[in-house]
């Protein structure tokens, strides 16, 4: 970094400048060069260097890079008497954006536990990336991003042990996490997006639904009109004609009119044609049931 024809050398703030520049222009082998190359002339990587460093994993998805990262930081604190440097909320953010990028959900999920282990706050963004990482893929993972969401909303979150399987059932939530630390995190709109978006369109309309209410009661969020959109479609894509209308009158709570959307119009449409079929159907089979029974007693005459 430094040239040949200069007498200035670099300080640790214009190497973590330049590590950031790598990892903006996505250059992940340069910036660790960089860190090489300022460990060389004897300058010791700050909790900023690293920072950087793992954002320049996560700009190239590079799971095993982040590793590193992680490696680097312990071989440091082993080698070094002075009081040890800890991942912030900012590398823990970084890597757990990394693995949903590398479609890595279980080692996002085993990253937000860890971080809470060690007493870090996950912000509503970090709990996002990880409930995204579940929701996207060919075979995306819905009840576990549903189990982050409740882990989000716990009033009381403790260590969680970084051992173990990475996916557990609701009730194990109060053996995992033993703690009193108060660590809420109230989701966020972009929360009940990804999830009533994912809910949807795997046809789980009435989960979704359940989220479109929390959105509004618990959390105080009028859902856009997309999200009533999906589920209504969910719904009618289901079959379920009476549950598509029902969710569609609520809307007019939010101050939205589906006549005015072209898509719930649509929809609406088509809920009322197959409720009207489904009734056609209901009629005649009490007719010919009715028929029948009227057949059979004039016989027995």
């Amino acid at each position: 970094m430094k040239s040949s024809q200069s007498n200035v050398t670099p300080n640790i703030v214009t190497y973590n400048a330049a590590i950031r520049a790598c990892a903006e222009g996505q250059d992940l082998i340069g910036a660790f060069e960089l860190v090489d190359e300022l460990i060389a002339c004897g300058l010791k990587p700050t909790i900023v260097t690293y920072g950087s460093l793992m954002t320049a994993c996560e700009r190239v998805g590079s799971v095993e890079a982040a590793s590193n990262v992680f490696k680097r930081m312990r071989t440091q604190n082993d080698e070094e008497e002075e009081e040890e440097m800890q991942p912030n909320e900012i590398i823990y953010g970084a890597a757990i954006s990394c693995c949903r990028k590398a479609r890595q959900p279980d080692r996002a999920f085993l990253l937000l536990r860890r971080m809470i282990k060690d007493g870090l706050f996950p912000n509503a963004a970090t709990f996002n990336t990880v409930i995204l990482a579940h929701t996207e893929g060919k075979k995306p993972n819905l009840d576990q991003a549903i189990l982050i969401y409740r882990l989000m909303k716990s009033q009381k979150l403790a260590a969680a042990s970084s051992s173990g399987s990475t996916s557990f059932p609701p009730s194990s939530f109060s053996t995992e996490f033993n703690t009193t630390t108060p660590i809420f995190c109230k989701p966020n709109r972009q929360t009940y997006n990804i999830l009533i978006q994912s809910l949807s369109s795997n046809r789980r309309p009435e989960e979704a639904e359940l989220f479109l209410r929390k959105m509004r009661l618990e959390d105080g969020f009028v859902p856009d009109v997309d999200l009533y959109t999906v589920t209504v479609t969910a719904y009618e894509r289901n079959g379920q004609p009476m549950k598509a209308l029902r969710l569609m009158e609520s809307m007019r709570e939010d101050g939205y009119d589906f006549y005015e959307a072209k898509v719930l119009n649509e929809a609406f449409k088509k809920a009322v044609k197959l409720v009207n079929v489904v009734g056609r159907g209901f009629s005649s089979k009490a007719s010919n049931t009715t028929e029948s029974s009227s057949s059979s007693s004039s016989s027995s005459s």
